[in-house]
């Protein structure tokens, strides 16, 4: 093969994986929103993607609940733990910086709690923590995890023509000038 042929095979293939790339964010975007729908009337949380000819998944699309999360305002967390845990607030060098020890920041947000007005509590001992405030939870999102071999079956499924790229890829007709 010449440099040319290379080169513009090269060139071909990139144009494609281009895209390619724009139907497949298109298509996960359309699975992924009839996922969520389908959560949200019958509590589905995982669908299992199957070829044409094939008995076994090859893939599966699975929705994560994300969890709320907490936004905790830095300066008042120190002040609080100068005041209620000395012991917890360490000093770095050269610079003197007091910041809370990681090990202790990690026991106190792993245990806090909501209570249901939203107020953010220690879980142990029920105290106020009014330098923490509960975020929003994002989107739900999903993941698209190809079983063992899955890849394989989906390039065994095009080399044996089950799978119909042109209608899968429906690449966008071209512009007219």
């Amino acid at each position: 093969m010449s440099v040319q042929q290379a080169a513009t095979r090269a060139a071909v293939l990139k144009a494609l994986m281009d895209e390619v790339r724009k139907v497949y964010d298109l298509a996960r975007a359309e699975a992924d929103g009839q996922l969520v729908e389908l959560n949200g009337e019958l509590g589905v949380t995982t669908v299992q993607v199957k070829l044409p000819g094939y008995d076994s998944a090859v893939a599966q699309v699975t929705l994560s609940e994300p969890k709320r999360g907490f936004v905790v305002d830095e300066a008042g967390f120190l002040a609080w733990c100068k005041q209620e845990h000395p012991s917890e607030v360490q000093a770095t060098v050269p610079a003197p910086v007091e910041s809370v020890r990681p090990a202790w920041r990690k026991a106190l947000l792993g245990r806090m709690k909501v209570e249901p007005d939203g107020t953010v509590v220690d879980g142990e001992t029920g105290r106020v923590l009014d330098f923490v405030e509960v975020a929003e939870p994002p989107p739900p999102s999903t993941t698209l995890t190809f079983k063992k071999g899955g890849r394989e079956e989906v390039a065994r499924a095009y080399r044996d023509g089950r799978l119909a790229l042109p209608e899968l890829l429906a690449l966008p007709a071209a512009e007219q000038e």
